[in-house]
């Protein structure tokens, strides 16, 4: 029996969780039932893993058209992935990215393969396409100048509706993403929620002893936040939080773990000066990008994410599966992953008291963290699983194609 093509793709060459969700995905279907290609936008550290994990990559520019702050598809690059697709021959065309894969859209539909995109970032607000009522919309358009409207038609708004539109389906990691799009005014007809998932079989394979031996962090109690540096993702507030701990508990140091992935070059110098300001010299451990996030991970007391809104929280899903009590923020993906008071604490975002006595509560109390940590294990254990996420990815390919050939068949 033939296998099933399929083309994963993705407009990113760094290695976010957006990578590693497909990357996960990509290194471990069915090999006896599909056949299976990274299609990246140029060489880069996720290029490189895939490469390392024995996959078949194949580098084709994708770069868009940019002005200022605005990206467009570009026509030649559009092209060079629909050449691609032809040349390989998929039956689905798997993208990784809905907000920022411009091309995969275009380039299916021209090679008429169906698409699918993964949504795995909370798209906060669009214009919408009529106002509210008419009154309102009459006495918008008296206002309306040229300059108006050329920037309404040039946004992304209109496109990333008909992306959504002319998926085949669009993946939400989580139901957080799916009510954002909803808000947005994004179709989501053809949306399914599939959660990420993680190997439970990692708590074996971390090594936080050896992660703490090399930081320095042998009999500390360790409160760690890991995520690219970015100031959505909460590290400044987690710095406040951990400043107004110090005095508190003299024994907790605070780990750091990430890099500048996609933030201004300068912001991790911002950090470590804000560390220095806050009276954190000695408390704060700062790992830079680590490939082993999972030792770092493994070698906290207590995992923190404390993002704005975070689509899911790969982290947290991590941290549960390697039986780490878990501080969120209360906004997207982590209010349907942890169990507020049973396998982690919520708290507002942007609300660094809140966060520190949060941390406060779990630290005065290891039996209580500990507790929560094995309740979260047994909870990503039971929901969170890479085997569940590969499994209903793999059924959705199956009733796309099956819904292909009855189209075909009329």
């Amino acid at each position: 029996m033939a296998k099933t093509r399929i083309l994963y793709v993705s407009p990113n060459s760094l290695l976010g969780g957006g990578e590693i969700n497909q990357m996960l995905l990509a290194c471990n279907v069915d090999r006896t039932a599909f056949d299976v290609e990274v299609a990246v936008c140029d060489d880069g550290p996720y290029a490189n893993e895939l490469r390392r994990r024995g996959m078949a990559v194949t580098v084709v520019p994708m770069e868009p058209i940019r002005f200022r702050s605005r990206s467009a598809p570009s026509p030649l690059s559009a092209l060079r992935l629909c050449r691609h697709i032809r040349r390989v021959g998929p039956c689905i065309v798997h993208s990784s990215s809905l907000p920022a894969d411009h091309h995969s859209a275009i380039a299916a539909r021209m090679a008429n393969v169906p698409v699918i995109h993964d949504a795995q970032t909370i798209i906060y607000r669009t214009m919408p396409l009529r106002p509210k009522n008419r009154r309102a919309g009459e006495q918008e358009s008296r206002r309306l100048s040229l300059f108006h409207l050329f920037t309404y038609l040039s946004s992304p708004v209109l496109y990333m509706r008909w992306r959504a539109a002319s998926s085949a389906r669009v993946i939400c990691i989580s139901h957080a993403i799916r009510d954002a799009m909803a808000r947005a005014g994004l179709p989501t007809h053809n949306t399914e929620v599939i959660y990420s998932g993680v190997d439970p079989g990692i708590r074996g394979k971390a090594n936080g002893p050896r992660a703490r031996e090399e930081l320095d962090l042998v009999g500390r109690d360790v409160v760690g936040i890991a995520s690219r540096l970015s100031p959505e993702k909460g590290q400044e507030i987690f710095l406040r939080a951990a400043a107004a701990l110090k005095d508190r508990f003299p024994n907790a140091r605070f780990l750091i773990a990430g890099g500048p992935i996609y933030a201004p070059r300068d912001y991790e110098a911002h950090l470590k000066q804000l560390a220095l300001s806050l009276g954190l010299v000695g408390r704060v451990v700062f790992t830079g990008f680590r490939k082993d996030a999972l030792d770092v991970i493994d070698a906290t007391d207590v995992m923190v994410c404390a993002a704005d809104e975070e689509a899911l929280g790969r982290v947290v899903l991590e941290a549960m599966a390697l039986a780490k009590p878990v501080i969120a923020t209360r906004a997207g993906g982590p209010c349907e992953t942890v169990e507020d008071g049973v396998t982690g604490l919520l708290v507002p975002p942007r609300d660094f008291a809140s966060l520190a006595e949060a941390i406060a509560k779990l630290l005065s109390d290891m039996d209580v963290a500990r507790c929560m940590g094995k309740l979260g294990e047994q909870r990503a254990a039971r929901l969170y699983t890479l085997s569940q996420n590969i499994q209903k990815v793999q059924e959705l390919y199956r009733r796309i194609l099956s819904e292909r050939a009855q189209e075909r068949r009329k």
